[in-house]
C-alpha cells in the first residue's frame, strides 16, 4: 500500500499545525484539533468557522483558568451570592444600596465598602457576595475579616516591615 504525495504533505501539515499550537501554548486547541477538524467536514463549516471554533475552545478554557485563578486567590469563606441574600430577614438592610453595590461602580473611584453591624446581621455573607460579583467580572479580590487585617498590620509592624501587606493598594478587603 503506498501513499500519495498528497497524503503525506497533509499529513505533515497536520502534525506541524499540533506542533505550532503546542508551541504557542495554545494546548486546548491543540487538544480539540481532531474534533473540530471532524465537525469542519461533517457539517462543511468554512476554514473562518473552523478556525474560529479552534480558537474559541482556547478563548473559553484561558478564561476559566483565570476565574479559577481569582477565585483561589479571593479566599473567599464561602459560594454565596446576592442572590442567596435574605432582604426580607433582613429589613434594616437597605437593599437599594447592596444592589447598587453590586454594580461594582464604587471599583472604577477606588473606593472601600465597609459593613458595619452586630452579629448575624449579613455583614459577612453580603462581603462575600460583592467579591464573588467581582471575582466575576474579572477583578481581582483578597477576602480578609477586620480582625485579620489587624493581625496582619500588627505582625508587620513588629517585624519591622517598611510597608505591610495589609497597606497594600493591590489588596481590596470587603
Amino acid at each position: 500500500m503506498s501513499t500519495s504525495p498528497m497524503q503525506v504533505s497533509e499529513a505533515r501539515r497536520f502534525q506541524q499545525l499540533r506542533g505550532h499550537l503546542s508551541y504557542l501554548k495554545l494546548n486546548d486547541a491543540a487538544e480539540a484539533l481532531n474534533r473540530v477538524l471532524d465537525q469542519a467536514r461533517t457539517e462543511r463549516m468554512s476554514l473562518t468557522a473552523a478556525l474560529e471554533r479552534l480558537l474559541e475552545i482556547e478563548v473559553e478554557a484561558t478564561e476559566a483558568r483565570k476565574l479559577a485563578a481569582r477565585e483561589r486567590f479571593a479566599c473567599l469563606p464561602e459560594p454565596w451570592t446576592l442572590a442567596d441574600f435574605d432582604f426580607a430577614a433582613q429589613p434594616g438592610v437597605d437593599e437599594k444600596l447592596i444592589r447598587d453595590l453590586a454594580t461594582l461602580r464604587f471599583l472604577d473611584d477606588a473606593s472601600n465598602v465597609l459593613f458595619v453591624g452586630p452579629p448575624g446581621v449579613g455583614e459577612t455573607m453580603l462581603s462575600v457576595a460583592l467579591g464573588r460579583a467581582a471575582v466575576d467580572a474579572g477583578h481581582r479580590v483578597y477576602f480578609t475579616t477586620a480582625a485579620e487585617l489587624a493581625a496582619k498590620c500588627h505582625k508587620a509592624a513588629l517585624e519591622g516591615a517598611g510597608r505591610p501587606a495589609c497597606a497594600s493598594s493591590q489588596v481590596r478587603s470587603f
